[in-house]
């Protein structure tokens, strides 16, 4: 089971070098998305993990809803990522930054 943060805990970390990845289509991250967040759409991350993720590093991954971003945390940690899920997601008809 991965790890998981709520969208309200996340904000109130806010540090400048975290790592919050967006895997939602480049559409939707384009009508809102949180200020540090880097989009890398599901499909694109999935196919080359290791392309835009290191596993020293920390990664909170969200997508509109929850679900996405959870089941691509699971994959992840199985290949030894740090991930932590963002609950809920980032679904811009509930959540305005």
């Amino acid at each position: 089971m991965p790890a998981t943060i709520t969208l309200q805990a996340l904000k109130q970390l806010n540090q400048p070098n975290m790592h919050i990845i967006d895997i939602r289509p480049r559409c939707e991250y384009e009508t809102g998305h949180l200020p540090n967040a880097l989009n890398i759409p599901y499909e694109i991350l999935m196919t080359y993990p290791d392309a835009y993720l290191k596993k020293d590093h920390f990664y909170y991954l969200i997508c509109a809803h929850g679900s996405l971003s959870h089941r691509a945390c699971a994959i992840l940690k199985a290949y030894g990522y740090q991930v932590a899920n963002v609950q809920n997601g980032y679904d811009m008809r509930y959540f305005y930054c």
